[in-house]
């Protein structure tokens, strides 16, 4: 039975998230060429898809991890910071981590320099300069 005066359609009081004790949410990112996860910021154009590995720790679930490729500068090939791609994951843990990743698109990567920037629940967290340069990858076995 509900005791007198209370309205039950009245949003209840919820009490303040701790601060002092939780762990400040945060994401750390890496770009790399392959699986191996050497960090670099130089690319060749002949690389068929380049990654950034994220982790990110005092994440609640539900939060949501976000990355924005960036063309910065490509000459003519696309007006100054052009989006090229966008993609959202959500976390499942605290400590969750991902790949996030970034397809040579047809006709060949454009030289030039590019970012990447990482976001958390819509807030930049994370942004990483990188450039695509003429070349020849050769992988060793």
């Amino acid at each position: 039975m509900a005791a007198l005066g209370a309205d039950p359609l009245e949003k209840p009081i919820l009490a303040p998230e701790p601060t002092s004790s939780a762990k400040p949410k945060r994401l750390h990112a890496i770009l790399a060429k392959d699986e191996r996860k050497e960090p670099t910021t130089v690319f060749t154009s002949d690389l068929t898809k380049i990654r950034v590995f994220w982790s990110g720790s005092g994440l609640t679930a539900g939060d949501r991890v976000g990355v924005v490729w960036l063309a910065e500068d490509v000459g003519i090939d696309a007006p100054h910071d052009s989006k090229i791609s966008q993609g959202v994951v959500t976390a499942y843990k605290s400590d969750d981590n991902g790949i996030f990743a970034l397809a040579q698109p047809k006709g060949g990567w454009p030289l030039g320099k590019y970012r990447c920037e990482l976001y958390l629940n819509g807030k930049l967290t994370e942004s990483i300069d990188f450039t695509i340069e003429k070349g020849v990858t050769v992988e060793l076995q």
